[in-house]
């Protein structure tokens, strides 16, 4: 979001031809004056009743203040960042995303992101053969049927000879075409060694 325009406008400027731009002497003599009050602390303005709330609140803007430019020099930081975040913030620019993180699936998000070693891309790569080799065939369905199909948990198991990877099925079958219910239970396996 971009920021909105100032609402404020400046007392007076130092450059230009304008009747707003202050005269060099006249700059001279506030900064010198400034300079001889924040000497003694403003004392003269804090002792003032009227101008003393005054004071008291232009400190407090210019602390928030000092606080906004630690964290706007701190976000600055272009370590880590893309570019286009680089450049933005040359620019002055509004940041699509904070420097760092995503704001899609396809990038690095915040708390959700896992790396896996390789070992473990190379056991995934291997799993996806077995996926493609499963598939389960669905046809019509006999009104005096009904039929479940549960698969077990898929299991690895490592022995001096290899790995056995196995896969239990258990298909129950119930015809009530006959007087009386009949269930049909089979199990089996699948085993890839």
């Amino acid at each position: 979001m971009a920021l909105t325009s100032a609402s404020h406008e400046p007392f007076f400027v130092t450059t230009g031809t304008g009747k707003d731009k202050v005269s060099t002497e006249d700059l001279t003599t506030i900064t010198n004056a400034w300079a001889a009050e924040k000497a003694e602390g403003c004392a003269k303005y804090i002792a003032d009743p009227v101008l003393a709330p005054l004071i008291y609140q232009l400190q407090k803007m210019q602390d928030e203040l000092d606080y906004l430019r630690t964290e706007i020099s701190a976000n600055k930081d272009k370590t880590g960042i893309t570019t286009e975040q680089a450049n933005a913030i040359t620019a002055n620019t509004a940041k699509t995303t904070f420097p760092g993180l995503g704001t899609s699936s396809t990038t690095a998000l915040a708390g959700d992101t896992t790396t896996i070693s390789t070992a473990q891309a190379n056991e995934i790569a291997a799993s996806t053969t077995l996926g493609t080799k499963l598939n389960v065939v669905t046809k019509v369905a006999d009104a005096n049927k009904s039929t479940a199909i549960t698969f077990g948990e898929f299991t690895a198991t490592t022995s001096k000879s290899g790995t056995v990877y196995s896969l239990p099925i258990t298909v129950v079958e119930t015809d009530t075409s006959g007087k009386s219910p009949v269930t049909t239970t089979k199990t089996g396996s699948i085993t890839l060694t």
